[in-house]
């Protein structure tokens, strides 16, 4: 009961701070702080525990994989490879209703804070003659943005997952591929189904560009995401797959190369506030596992004899809770996933519990009323959040009925 109480002035503690606007990095810190006090951890041996995982060779790789999306990201977005792939969307695919779900798929390969208002005012241009209820335009641009954040491993709360928990993340990709696909499905479902009832037809986009031009205008806006994909998964021995900082860092040097990107740029990206905060941020939750770890107070759960169904609704409580109050990826997986693990790693059914703990997590972010993409996409649209909540509804319910049932009988 005390154990419960702590845990839960920590979660409220983290939930003020963000409600107040104080950084995520520092708003972690604070609550690794609290931790240490709460649980009469010595500093020193907190401190020694912190740099053991701050230096960890796994951390660090983590630190350059960040920087490197980041860059990656920044080259694209600058060198406006993303319009010329929009343009050859339009001209492959003929349907604009299709573009409308594609184009902000394609920009969720790019992870960034508030990126669904990067991929509305395609979703805009697409729509623009359909008359769409905003409220339906915001969905289809927050929800197809966020497809790949089960399966994409430069997200990075999913690279903090496979940390945290180290699982390969290749066993990770291929167990939550079909929760992916169930999202696409879902989503497309929803989707036509909104268009039968309100009569829109196929539109189609206008002239083509020719087959020459459209293919090269794609790859234009996407090899370097290609590149890592191939480089990453493909096996060809002796030389693939490559680790995914290596993958990152070969099409991070190519691409600097071909677009003749100068030391200045590289210096402002690699050093700019958007990768410093990313990287504080991860450091920050590092930190907090590491101290969780440590607490003689949480030696108590390895031996709780408890039963598959209340671990499962423990963890949903946990992490759906968190994931919604807070409305940041890496935020729910550093509160809920370090709290959670002493719970169930020694349970046979481990790795789906473990999994379970993410996908919970990532349906309470997708209703966040914090979630800043969510925030920023209903605003640019001018839609009610409530509006939009009825369309991903019975998506989310799916999923996390689905996810359930599964983790219940593996």
């Amino acid at each position: 009961m005390i154990l419960a109480a702590k845990f839960l002035l920590l979660v409220v503690l983290l939930i003020l701070l963000l409600r107040w606007k104080v950084e995520l990095s520092l708003a972690v810190f604070a609550i690794t702080l609290l931790t240490v006090a709460l649980f009469g951890i010595k500093l020193l041996k907190a401190g020694e525990s912190a740099w053991a995982g701050v230096s960890d060779p796994q951390t660090l790789e983590l630190f350059l994989i960040i920087i490197l999306v980041q860059y990656i990201g920044a080259v694209q977005k600058s060198r406006r490879m993303y319009d010329r792939l929009i343009d050859s969307l339009n001209t492959m695919i003929r349907d604009k209703r299709l573009v409308a779900m594609v184009s902000p798929a394609i920009i969720g390969f790019l992870p960034m804070p508030g990126g669904a208002l990067l991929s509305a005012p395609l979703v805009q241009v697409s729509t623009d003659k359909m008359k769409l209820k905003p409220a339906f335009n915001a969905f289809l641009n927050f929800w197809f943005r966020h497809d790949w954040e089960l399966i994409w491993p430069l997200y990075a709360g999913l690279l903090l997952f496979q940390t945290l928990s180290r699982i390969p993340m290749r066993r990770i990709i291929l167990f939550q591929l079909p929760f992916s696909i169930l999202h696409i499905s879902t989503g497309l479902a929803v989707s036509f189904w909104y268009f039968r009832r309100h009569g829109i037809q196929r539109e189609y986009p206008g002239a083509s560009n020719g087959i020459h031009a459209t293919v090269r205008d794609f790859f234009s806006g996407t090899w370097p995401i290609l590149a890592v994909v191939l480089l990453f998964f493909v096996k060809v021995p002796p030389l693939l797959p490559l680790p995914l900082h290596w993958a990152l860092l070969l099409v991070a040097a190519i691409l600097s190369i071909w677009k003749k990107v100068g030391a200045k740029e590289i210096g402002a990206v690699i050093f700019g506030k958007s990768t410093i905060r990313s990287l504080l941020v991860i450091a920050a939750v590092i930190v907090f596992q590491r101290v969780i770890q440590i607490s003689s107070a949480f030696d108590t759960l390895k031996t709780m004899d408890i039963s598959l169904g209340l671990a499962v609704a423990f963890i949903f409580m946990v992490s759906f809770t968190v994931a919604f109050l807070t409305g940041v990826n890496t935020a729910y997986i550093a509160i809920a996933f370090p709290v959670l693990l002493p719970l169930i790693q020694h349970l046979p059914n481990y790795f789906y519990l473990a999994l379970y703990i993410y996908v919970i997590g990532f349906a309470g972010i997708l209703v966040s009323p914090l979630h800043l993409c969510l925030v920023l996409n209903n605003e640019y649209f001018g839609a009610s959040l409530l509006d939009v909540y009825r369309y991903m509804a019975i998506p989310i319910l799916l999923m996390i009925g689905i996810a359930t049932g599964l983790v219940l009988i593996l």
